[in-house]
């Protein structure tokens, strides 16, 4: 599951639950006990869906990956991803976020299933599961899906990081290529401190808005972990 990019996923989704209106009264335990698992549990679950359609492919260019390696099975892994999925949308109902969850979970299998080799609609998809992910924690605030202004942006700008980084890993396990795993990851470790200049931006909750720089200490925790465990 990419340990290292799974430290990635929870400023996603405080960023979306701080950039959510002022007028709301943040719920913490919303949050913290439905709308953060559901964003790693959506997250996690892309992953394994994403290596168990790609079975093919990494037994070629990664063998040393756990399915290929047969460390464990396709059956376990597959029933590993339908667990955290029904999970993350269970939670999700919770907070009145199926609205958000069920498009991002329509989104994460689209990418999965084949639509990340396409040179636009790969990317594109990938952003969009991103953006999700945000939207997710602004639908945690009190009162519920939020359609305002600043989460939207946000998840715009996040979205966006993310399609770019995702075109510029296309090509990362051809020779040569300009951006190895090591370049990607080192991309991907800098979704972290975007993730804390969002919630920053979410200056209608100040002081509650500078939690957003716990994210930082994740940074070299990722760049540690990235040295055992592959982030792409």
């Amino acid at each position: 599951m990419r340990l290292p990019n799974l430290l990635t996923v929870p400023g996603d989704v405080l960023a979306g639950f701080l950039l959510a209106p002022a007028a709301s009264a943040l719920d913490w335990g919303q949050f913290l006990l439905l709308a953060l698992p559901a964003g790693i549990g959506l997250y996690a679950a892309g992953l394994i869906l994403n290596d168990l359609f790609g079975y093919a492919e990494d037994l070629r260019h990664r063998p040393e990956r756990p399915l290929p390696a047969g460390k464990i099975s396709r059956e376990n892994a597959a029933a590993a991803a339908m667990i955290l999925l029904w999970v993350a949308a269970f939670a999700a109902a919770f907070f009145d976020a199926l609205p958000v969850a069920l498009p991002l979970i329509l989104c994460l299998v689209l990418y999965d299933i084949g639509f990340k080799r396409l040179p636009i609609a790969g990317p594109a998809l990938m952003g969009l599961c991103r953006a999700g992910n945000l939207l997710l924690g602004a639908a945690a605030v009190g009162n519920g899906l939020t359609t305002a202004t600043a989460p939207i942006a946000g998840a715009a700008v996040l979205g966006l990081y993310v399609a770019v980084v995702t075109h510029l890993a296309r090509n990362e396990t051809r020779p040569g290529t300009r951006f190895p795993p090591p370049v990607i990851g080192r991309l991907l470790r800098m979704l972290i401190p975007l993730q804390a200049l969002l919630c920053l931006a979410a200056v209608p909750h100040f002081p509650v808005n500078l939690t957003g720089l716990l994210l930082l200490p994740l940074l070299p925790l990722h760049q540690r972990l990235s040295k055992r465990f592959p982030p792409s």
